[in-house]
């Protein structure tokens, strides 16, 4: 794992370089996208002069770092942190709170999810108005996106048909959820707040500029009746070749150790990383998580997700006790193994002491 943190931080350090370069001639990336980056033959870092804009503000942290970071979408805080101390240090601009600028950073960032940029657009489609994500979005797709209901109506394809949400497979290995409206206090609360779908669409982005693995959104859209919005739609990656949490370590106890340990320090850093990035989960269980035969983690099922900010240690504990409670059910979980998921977990999450954690969650009493 140190190995391929250090192939990243390389990585990193050459984007630092150029854009450092960059921005003390005055150029500034127009639209800073990973999308723009490109190596010439000798596989060197560069970013096409037609990418570029003249700009006066060449010293402002918030911008300059701003941009930095947009064109390492993906990668960990830990990341991002460290290629801003070096940036700041090349530039010159002294001592920065980059934990702060880097919260503003994601509250700014979130939000272009929502226009026409280099990886967004808007389509009209089926007497609706979808938000999509441009490298995301396949041919395929689009008659699904001209008919959505049809792909969730009885039939094999049908992955759940609830209450308050209805899920079918669809073509282009893809997944459409309705959010259906359970309750009509719901109109309002979508009216105010966004509609499910919306929340959820830009809850998926915004984990995945993090470095939170989960099912990408690929566009979402809302059906309205007078003014008033009743339903709403998201279409999502399929994820192939992954198996729920809790069914891997039923198969895997006892006979798998190496595979079980991989998978819980994946599970810890991408837990670390969610609260890391303001999100507390309530319903932090091993069925919340898929898994793969290479022992990585995706965080599913963003219903129990909220985005706060900042999470208090309170929250962060009851998420963490209802994960640890959680997987003995399915196996035996040792000392170690829990160690190993906390230590992985104190070192994304960039606070705490992984035997203090430890023991702190063993105080609590079971409710």
């Amino acid at each position: 794992m140190q190995q391929d943190e250090r192939i990243i931080e390389t990585a990193a350090e050459q984007l630092v370089s150029l854009l450092a370069g960059l921005h003390r001639d005055g150029s500034f990336v127009r639209d800073p996208s990973p999308s723009v980056l490109g190596r010439d033959e000798n596989g060197r870092l560069f970013i096409a002069d037609a990418d570029l804009e003249s700009r006066s503000n060449r010293d402002a942290p918030d911008d300059t770092l701003g941009q930095l970071w947009a064109l390492m979408r993906g990668e960990s805080p830990r990341v991002k942190i460290a290629a801003a101390r070096d940036y700041a240090a090349r530039r010159g601009l002294g001592d920065l709170d980059l934990d702060r600028l880097l919260r503003e950073f994601r509250l700014r960032d979130i939000e272009r999810c929502f226009h026409e940029n280099r990886d967004f657009k808007v389509l009209e489609s089926g007497g609706l108005v979808w938000h999509c994500r441009r490298e995301l979005l396949r041919e395929e797709h689009l008659p699904v996106l001209e008919d959505p209901d049809r792909w969730l109506e009885p039939g094999d394809h049908l992955v759940k048909d609830g209450r308050s949400t209805t899920i079918g497979r669809t073509a282009g290995e893809a997944l459409m959820k309705r959010f259906n409206l359970k309750k009509y206090r719901s109109l309002v609360t979508n009216q105010l707040a966004g509609s499910r779908a919306r929340i959820a669409f830009q809850q998926a982005y915004h984990l995945e500029t993090m470095g939170v693995r989960t099912a990408r959104a690929i566009a979402f859209a809302e059906r309205t009746k007078l003014g008033c919005i009743y339903r709403s739609y998201l279409l999502l990656d399929w994820l192939a070749d992954v198996q729920p949490g809790a069914l891997a370590f039923q198969e895997w106890n006892g006979s798998r150790p190496e595979l079980k340990r991989r998978v819980l320090e994946d599970a810890g850093r991408m837990i670390g990383r969610l609260h890391d990035a303001g999100f507390s989960n309530r319903d932090l269980k091993s069925n919340n998580l898929l898994v793969n035969e290479a022992g990585q983690v995706w965080v599913i099922d963003l219903d129990g997700v909220a985005h706060e900010g900042r999470v208090p240690e309170e929250q962060r504990l009851k998420n963490l006790l209802r994960i640890v409670r959680d997987l003995p059910r399915y196996g035996h979980l040792s000392t170690r193994e829990a160690l190993t998921f906390l230590h992985s977990y104190t070192r994304a999450v960039r606070q705490g002491n992984t035997r203090d954690l430890y023991r702190k969650l063993a105080a609590e009493p079971i409710a």
